[in-house]
C-alpha cells in the first residue's frame, strides 16, 4: 500500500506538501506542484488515512448511534436513515446494539467516548443513561425518544402524548366502546406520554367506554402470549392502541391463532409505521414517526453542540384497514 512518503518521492517534493494538498492546507501549494502530487497519488494509487485527515481537524467523522435492539424494524429503519444522513456530511456511522442490557448500553457509551466520535444519538433504556463518558470528552449526544422534563439531555422526538391521543380518538371515532392501551412495561417518559394521551382521549370521547390498560415487553413473541391471556379471558377489548407495532403484530398473531378477525372482531392499532407493518395481514393503521426527517435533523442538532436543546417533529396517523372501516 502506497504511502505519502511514496507520492512525495514519486512527485519530487516533501511529505508535508503532500499533506497540505490532501488536507486542503494549512499551507497554499502552487498548481504545478499540486498537479504533480495529485499525478502521483493516482499512479500509485494513494488513499489518505480518512481518520489522520479527520483527526487534523479535530474531528474524526464519526458518529456513534446506540438503540436497544436492532433487529426491531423502528431501529433498523433509523440506523439505515442515520447511516445516510451522516454520508452526506463525509462521516461514517458506528452503531452499538445494547441488546436491551443496560450494561452493554453504557459500555457502548463508553466505547464511543474512547474513539472520540464527534456526537452520539441514543435510543437508551433509561430516562437518565450515564453518558458521562461522552459530556466528559465534549461529546454532544442526543436521544431521539422524549426525556423527563428539566432533563440536561438534549431530545428530539414526535410528541408521543398527542399522537396516542389522536389514535385513541380515531378508534372512539370508530364507535368502539371498549378500547385497550398495550404499553412497554416500563415507566419512561415515552410510556407515561403514551398513557397520558390515551387518557386524555378517553376523557374526551364524551360518551361511556371501558378503557383498560395492558403492559407487555416490547417483542413480539412476548406480547403475543400477554395478548393471548387478555384474550382467554373472555373479556377482550373491541379495539387496542399499541405503542409499539412490535407490539402489534404480536397482538395481530395472538388474534389470528385464537381465529379472531382483524378488524371485525378486534381492532388494532400501532406505532411507528415501519416499512413492515403495510404488510401485514391486515395492513396495520399506525402512527407513522418521519425517520429521514428525523435523521436529518438529529445532526443538524447536534452539530450546534453540547448544550442541551430539545425538538419535536410532526407525526401522522397512516390509517390502513386493521382499525375498521375508513373513508
Amino acid at each position: 500500500m502506497a504511502t505519502g512518503k511514496d507520492v512525495a518521492d514519486l512527485a519530487g517534493t516533501s511529505t508535508a506538501v503532500v499533506s497540505y494538498v490532501f488536507n486542503n492546507g494549512p499551507r497554499n501549494v502552487s498548481p504545478n506542484t499540486r498537479e504533480r502530487v495529485l499525478q502521483a497519488a493516482a499512479r500509485l494509487n494513494y488513499r489518505p488515512n480518512a481518520l489522520a485527515r479527520a483527526l487534523s481537524h479535530g474531528r474524526t467523522a464519526s458518529i456513534g448511534l446506540v438503540v436497544p435492539d436492532i433487529a426491531n424494524r423502528f431501529f433498523g429503519e433509523l440506523a439505515r436513515a442515520l447511516q445516510g444522513a451522516a454520508a452526506t456530511l463525509g462521516d461514517l456511522l458506528l452503531i452499538g446494539d445494547s441488546g436491551l442490557d443496560a450494561e452493554r448500553e453504557r459500555a457502548h457509551i463508553a466505547a464511543f467516548a474512547e474513539r472520540r466520535v464527534d456526537a452520539t444519538v441514543l435510543v437508551s433504556l433509561s430516562d437518565e443513561p450515564d453518558i458521562a463518558p461522552l459530556t466528559d470528552a465534549g461529546v454532544p449526544v442526543l436521544a431521539l425518544q422524549p426525556v423527563p422534563a428539566g432533563s440536561r439531555l438534549s431530545s428530539l422526538s414526535v410528541d408521543y402524548r398527542r399522537a396516542a391521543r389522536a389514535m385513541t380518538m380515531h378508534l372512539i371515532d370508530h364507535g368502539y366502546d371498549s378500547i385497550a392501551l398495550l404499553s412497554s412495561d416500563g415507566d419512561s417518559a415515552g410510556v407515561r406520554q403514551h398513557r397520558s394521551g390515551f387518557r386524555a382521549a378517553v376523557r374526551a370521547a364524551g360518551r361511556e367506554l371501558t378503557a383498560t390498560e395492558i403492559r407487555s415487553p416490547i417483542s413480539r413473541a412476548e406480547t403475543a402470549e400477554v395478548f393471548a391471556a387478555v384474550l382467554s379471558s373472555g373479556h377482550h377489548p373491541r379495539a387496542v392502541y399499541c405503542t409499539t407495532d412490535e407490539q402489534a403484530h404480536g397482538v395481530l398473531f395472538a388474534c389470528a391463532r385464537a381465529g379472531l378477525r382483524v378488524p371485525a372482531d378486534v381492532a388494532v392499532t400501532g406505532f411507528d409505521a415501519t416499512e413492515h407493518s403495510a404488510f401485514s395481514w391486515p395492513p396495520l393503521t399506525s402512527v407513522r414517526q418521519p425517520i429521514d426527517d428525523l435523521a436529518e435533523s438529529a445532526l443538524e442538532m447536534l452539530r450546534r453542540g453540547p448544550e442541551p436543546t430539545h425538538g419535536t417533529v410532526p407525526f401522522e396517523l397512516v390509517v390502513r384497514d386493521s382499525c375498521g372501516p375508513h373513508d
